[in-house]
C-alpha cells in the first residue's frame, strides 16, 4: 500500500492495510449496469438508455453471470436480473463478513462464490452457494474450500481455475472446486492482482508498483515477459477473451488517475486521463477519491468501463469514449 499512499498526499491519513474490491459496474448481455448508493440501474449497452432502476439499501457488489444475467448484493438481499425482465428477482443472501469478496462462477449461472480472507493465525476460505436452491433465510454453502494462510492473493484463469498465492506457493482448484496439483513459485513478492490471460495456461500478474508479468501457471510455474506501467496500479481487469488489459493508474499528485489499455501482447493501445474527485479532508477522503475509479472490462467485447456508484464512462480498446452513464 505504500506506493498508493505516496500518491495520495493530500492528507496524513493512512490507507487501510487491504483494499477490498466490490465491483459496482458490470457488463452483461446487451447491457451495462451500475450499482449506485441508492439504486441498481441497468442501461442498454448501445446507448445510455435506462431499462430498469431498483432501489437498494447498503449496496455491496455487482456481478455478471455466465448466461448474461446480473446479480447484485446489498445489505439485505441478492437481486437477480435476466435480459427481458421488467423487474429483479429477490434471492436469500448469504452471511457476508465486511471483508468478504463475491465472485461469479465461471460456467454456472446458479452458483455464487464468496471469498473470506484469513485473519491472523487462520486460513482463507472459498465457499460456493447455489442461488435460489434453498428456502433458508440465510443460505448455507454447498461447498467450502479451505485455502492458505493470511496474506494470500486470489485470482482466476480465463477458464475459471482458481489460484491462491502465498509466499513461494500457489494452490489451484478447478472451477468446480476440485483440488488440482499445486505450483511452486519463485521468491519474488506476490502480485496485487492475478488476472486471466489470452492463453488458458497463462495468467497476468500485476503489482501495485505497475509491474505486469505474463506467467505460465500450468502444468508448472514460470515467469514469461514483463511490462512496466508508468504509474501505480489502483484497479485492473482483463476482457475481450483475454485480448484487452485495462489498468487504472495513479500517475501524479491530486491524485491524478489515468486509464492504461494494453493489447494481448501487453503493447499499449491507449492512455487516457480520467476525471477525479478532490480529497475532502474528512475521514472518508479515501472513499471519495477512489470510489469512481474502478475499471471493469467486457468479457467478450473490446470495451471497458471506468466508474463506480456516481459515474461511469465506457471506452473502446483505443481509449475513445463510447458514452457516459448519467449520474441520475
Amino acid at each position: 500500500m505504500l506506493a498508493v499512499e505516496k500518491r495520495l498526499q493530500q492528507t496524513k491519513l493512512r490507507l487501510p492495510a487491504r483494499r477490498v474490491h466490490h465491483a459496482r459496474v458490470a457488463f452483461a448481455k446487451g447491457v451495462i449496469a451500475q450499482l449506485g448508493d441508492d439504486a441498481l440501474r441497468i442501461f442498454s449497452d448501445a446507448e445510455p438508455r435506462l431499462l430498469l432502476s431498483e432501489p437498494v439499501r447498503g449496496p455491496r457488489a455487482l456481478l455478471a453471470l455466465p448466461d448474461g444475467s446480473l446479480l447484485a448484493a446489498d445489505a439485505q438481499r441478492l437481486m437477480r436480473w435476466e435480459p427481458g425482465w421488467k423487474s429483479v428477482k429477490t434471492l436469500p443472501r448469504p452471511l457476508l463478513l465486511p471483508d468478504a469478496e463475491l465472485y461469479a462462477d465461471a460456467a454456472r449461472s446458479d452458483r455464487l462464490w464468496v471469498f473470506e480472507p484469513a485473519g491472523e493465525g487462520s486460513r482463507s476460505r472459498l465457499s460456493g452457494y447455489l442461488l435460489g436452491k434453498s428456502d433458508a433465510v440465510i443460505p448455507t454453502p454447498e461447498q467450502s474450500i479451505e485455502l492458505g494462510p493470511a496474506g494470500g492473493v486470489l485470482g482466476l484463469s480465463r477458464e475459471g481455475v482458481w489460484l491462491y498465492l502465498t509466499a513461494g506457493h500457489a494452490e489451484r482448484f478447478a472451477p468446480t472446486g476440485a483440488r488440482l496439483p499445486p505450483l511452486e513459485l519463485d521468491r519474488e513478492p506476490l502480485p496485487g492482482w492475478v488476472l486471466p490471460s489470452l492463453r488458458v495456461d497463462h495468467s497476468s500478474w500485476l503489482s501495485e508498483a505497475g509491474e505486469l508479468w505474463r506467467t505460465q501457471v500450468s502444468p508448472s510455474f514460470r515467469r514469461l515477459d514483463k511490462t512496466t506501467l508508468p504509474g501505480t496500479a489502483f484497479s485492473a481487469d482483463v476482457g475481450d477473451a483475454g485480448r484487452l488489459t485495462a489498468v487504472v493508474m495513479i500517475t501524479g499528485d491530486g491524485p491524478r488517475f489515468e486509464l492504461q489499455l494494453l493489447d494481448a501482447r501487453f503493447q499499449p493501445s491507449a492512455r487516457v486521463l480520467l476525471p477525479a474527485d478532490a480529497p475532502t479532508g474528512s475521514d472518508d477522503w479515501v472513499q471519495v477519491v477512489t470510489s469512481n475509479q474502478q475499471v471493469v472490462a467486457s468479457p467478450r467485447a473490446p470495451r471497458v468501463a471506468v466508474g463506480g456508484p456516481a459515474r461511469v464512462t465506457i471506452f473502446d480498446a483505443r481509449g475513445q469514449v463510447i458514452f457516459s452513464i448519467p449520474s441520475r
